[in-house]
């Protein structure tokens, strides 16, 4: 099973290797099998038995832990907890796409298990490649969706050649808008999800009664955002919705908010939490 992953992943990947550049040389990545791919320098990078290529050129132990991908995922799919978010990105991503004769290639930076990637490109002709530098969420992105392309790297060395990315979406992630313009076609755009002051507010009150706990400034992103983009819209997104069974345990365990909660805290949240809203903006811009 292994072996027909990494082959199937080899050959999705093969027509696009020239869009792939070396993290080490920055040669371009010429040769590929079902075990690693390979530079003009022969610089290699394995092709892991889950279908992914790690292209980290130096140790990272992060936070995230396969405890958050896991909850991340069980809610993804077994909810509609993000739909009104993926059929915004869609409807956008399914009107840029009319204009343009090629399958649009749409990177997730910051992809994590891949869920959103995958419910955002399948059922289109979009090429999605998903890239995220902690290696859990990665291999449990490409054992779950062997339709994308997924690659462990570090945003701020990202293993792809100048100008071949038509869309970046970054969502509710770190961003590295140097490197984002870098591999952006010139016409390219970016769609970056950030939260507003509700988002997840109910779960937030529960964890942190008697301390508080803020979001990043609005206009402090949006101050970075256009030092290196076009602004092109701003849409708001808010609505809230009730908590199933199903989504207590996974929805408190998706975020990092847990890791600073009590486990009393913890625990009060998931016998509390009744409803759950998401406060949302969406940034669209366009390359400077």
């Amino acid at each position: 099973m292994s072996i027909q992953r990494r082959e199937r992943s080899a050959a999705l990947i093969y027509p696009y290797i020239h869009m792939l550049k070396c993290p080490i040389c920055h040669q371009t990545m010429t040769t590929i099998s079902r075990d690693n791919i390979q530079c003009s320098s022969r610089h290699t990078f394995d092709l892991a038995r889950q279908g992914y290529i790690n292209f980290m050129t130096r140790l990272f132990k992060g936070s995230y832990d396969k405890r958050l991908f896991t909850a991340k995922r069980d809610i993804l799919s077994q909810t509609a907890i993000y739909t009104p978010l993926i059929d915004i990105i869609r409807d956008w991503i399914e009107d840029y796409s009319s204009s343009n004769s090629q399958p649009l290639h749409i990177l997730d930076a910051g992809a994590g298990e891949g869920s959103l990637l995958q419910q955002i490109t399948q059922n289109t002709p979009a090429v999605g490649w998903g890239i995220d530098i902690a290696k859990e969420g990665v291999a449990m992105a490409s054992s779950t969706y062997d339709q994308q392309i997924w690659l462990v790297g570090d945003l701020a060395y990202s293993p792809f050649a100048e100008g071949q990315l038509d869309v970046i979406l970054n969502i509710l992630s770190p961003s590295n808008y140097e490197e984002f313009g870098r591999v952006m076609k010139k016409d390219g755009w970016i769609i970056k999800v950030i939260p507003g002051d509700r988002y997840l507010m109910e779960m937030r009150e529960l964890l942190f009664r008697d301390r508080s706990h803020r979001l990043d400034g609005r206009a402090r992103v949006l101050y970075r955002f256009a030092q290196h983009h076009h602004l092109v819209e701003c849409i708001p997104l808010t609505y809230t919705l009730p908590v199933t069974e199903i989504m207590k345990n996974s929805l408190i365990h998706m975020t990092p908010l847990s890791w600073q909660g009590t486990e009393s805290a913890i625990a009060s949240a998931q016998e509390s939490l009744s409803q759950i809203t998401i406060d949302l903006e969406i940034l669209v811009g366009k390359r400077r």
